[in-house]
């Protein structure tokens, strides 16, 4: 049985036999005596508790030893080595500076593998990212500052990286993390060299400034300071304010697309991801909604810890966000390009189908998303809609344009249907653009378009387009009801709905003429132009009863007998 010491390193009690205790206390009295010997000291002293309080956690193991042997403190001791070995070296090249000795002997090798990626506090501009990346890599600072300022202006893109990195990156805070930043071994050897080389630095800038400083300087640097602060307090409210009302309006937009995009349907719908099929739109707007708002987490709880002192999130759970926020990145992308590639190819089909020869032709749509009552038992069989029991408006598409063109007088009638679509081959496109469903009815003198044309089921969405083109003999005869109005293109409907009474503006009537339709009803300025000119050749003819008159000037004769009143108009002979 050994007799056990209870101790405090750096706050942390272990549990330590007598002999251990001795040893360790008599090692602790020769680096005192050493390090000691000025008031700066004190800062060294604790790092080098720090370092021997973290080897003594590594050795205790819960439950199987939980007990300093003297064992465990030789081995501490071999690690950090002897304060007389680097006295000994002093004295031997006769007082001669450790630094410079060290330069003389052979240069120690690094293990990078050993090196831990924390911000350098002593070479930062703004957090130290920099500074700590070109310790770990063994690249000059300068070199990544540039970087990362060119990726800044290319996008912004380098502001996030920064703000994640920074987040992410623990501060180099003692001596021993700074020696760890750096892949050096945390032995007494490295504390002293680290701790001269702040001394001389300290020293040197205190000596070369210190005396340019007066009390006035000081004061107004401290006012300035205090208003900058007070500045940067205001900037950093409203910037937290901000992205706390994005991220709530990213979660609300996210949320209600997805209840879109499972058939709870909203306004709030964004429009391209009608064109992935529903699992695909799920993941890609999952994706979206990630490399968006963890941005503006990092952000945000960044902002948290300056305003409020927060502690900082696990290094697991912010390495865990990047890697995230990586992933949801590389996801856009691919969808991206994946959707754009199919939409590289165009194919388009042609349907012609006769229309019945009639005196006048009578055209309107049907709006088949409004059924009555007799009309919904020949729903199916009028206008080919099998729903299988899905949502009617996730099939239905509006992109439909109606054109008339002239043909021979004595040609038949017919209607020529163009159905277009896009995919990633023309095959592809071909199958998509023969999978719309769009035909228009006769019912005797009347022509139906429907409203819409249908997608078969699990068909995506790419440019589906239909062109009607209705092709009429020349002196045909057509009405256009108000209804269809919208779908038709090359003709000017409401002017020729203009010609018409307030009353009578349900419907137009038009005529085919060589080229192209030609509204039948004349504008006010074109009847009184008619009146104008009959008036002018009856003014000064007088009307007699069985008579024939002449007018002057022109082949036209009136016969007036009986009761009846006749125009006869001559042509000259060539």
């Amino acid at each position: 049985m050994n007799k056990t010491i209870i101790i405090n390193i750096n706050s942390i009690v272990f549990h330590i036999e007598e002999d251990a205790y001795d040893t360790l206390r008599s090692y602790m009295i020769d680096i005192k005596k050493h390090f000691g010997n000025t008031a700066e000291s004190k800062e060294i002293l604790e790092d080098i508790e720090n370092r021997i309080a973290e080897m003594f956690n590594e050795h205790i193991q819960t439950g199987r030893k939980e007990v300093i042997n003297l064992d465990d403190v030789q081995r501490v001791i071999g690690q950090m080595g002897h304060v007389r070995d680097f006295e000994e070296s002093a004295d031997s090249v006769g007082g001669q500076h450790y630094e410079q000795e060290a330069r003389v002997g052979p240069s120690p090798q690094v293990d990078y593998m050993s090196k831990k990626l924390m911000r350098d506090p002593d070479d930062k501009i703004i957090g130290g990212v920099c500074s700590g990346l070109g310790h770990y890599f063994g690249i000059d600072a300068v070199w990544l500052r540039v970087i990362l300022v060119v990726f800044c202006l290319v996008g912004g893109s380098g502001v996030l990286i920064y703000i994640v990195l920074w987040l992410v990156m623990p501060m180099a805070e003692t001596r021993a993390d700074k020696m760890a930043m750096r892949g050096e071994e945390p032995n007494l050897q490295n504390f002293k060299k680290s701790f001269d080389e702040e001394t001389r630095s300290f020293s040197e800038t205190f000596s070369s400034t210190g005396e340019h400083i007066g009390r006035g300087v000081r004061s107004a640097g401290n006012l300035l300071s205090g208003c900058l602060g007070l500045i940067g307090k205001m900037i950093a409210w409203i910037m937290l304010v901000s992205a706390g009302l994005t991220l709530l309006g990213l979660f609300i937009f996210y949320i209600f697309n997805v209840m879109n995009i499972f058939g709870l349907e909203n306004p709030m719908f964004f429009p391209p991801l009608r064109g992935l099929a529903t699992q695909e739109a799920f993941i890609a707007v999952t994706f979206g909604f990630l490399a968006i708002s963890i941005p503006f987490f990092a952000l945000f709880f960044w902002l948290i810890r300056i305003l409020f002192s927060v502690e900082k999130l696990n290094n697991y759970m912010m390495l865990t966000m990047f890697a995230v926020w990586i992933v949801s990145i590389v996801g856009i992308i691919y969808y991206c390009i994946a959707v754009s590639q199919d939409f590289r190819e165009k194919s388009t089909v042609n349907v012609q189908k006769s229309l019945q020869p009639q005196e006048v032709y009578y055209f309107t749509e049907k709006d088949i998303r409004v059924l009555d009552a007799s009309e919904q038992n020949s729903l199916k069989s009028k206008f080919n809609i099998q729903l299988d029991g899905q949502d009617l408006r996730n099939y239905l598409h509006r992109d439909i344009n109606i054109y008339f063109e002239s043909i021979d007088s004595l040609s038949q009638p017919y209607i020529q249907y163009s159905y277009s679509a896009k995919g990633k081959t023309y095959q592809l496109a071909s199958e998509r653009a023969r999978n719309i469903v769009y035909e228009a009815i006769q019912e005797q003198k009347t022509i139906l378009f429907p409203s819409h044309f249908l997608l078969t089921k699990n068909t995506l969405e790419r440019d589906q387009q239909v062109t009607v083109t209705v092709y009429l003999p020349q002196g045909a005869n057509v009405v256009l009801q108000k209804e269809i109005e919208h779908k038709i293109r090359d003709i000017s409907y409401w002017e020729c709905r203009e010609n018409y009474p307030n009353d009578q503006q349900k419907y137009t009537e038009w005529t085919m003429s060589d080229a192209g339709l030609r509204c039948a009803q004349p504008t006010q300025s074109e009847e009184e132009e008619v009146k104008s000119e009959k008036k002018a050749l009856l003014d000064g003819v007088e009307i007699k009863k069985d008579s024939v008159i002449h007018i002057d000037g022109s082949n036209v004769t009136i016969e007036v007998k009986d009761n009846s009143l006749k125009i006869n108009t001559k042509k000259e002979k060539s």
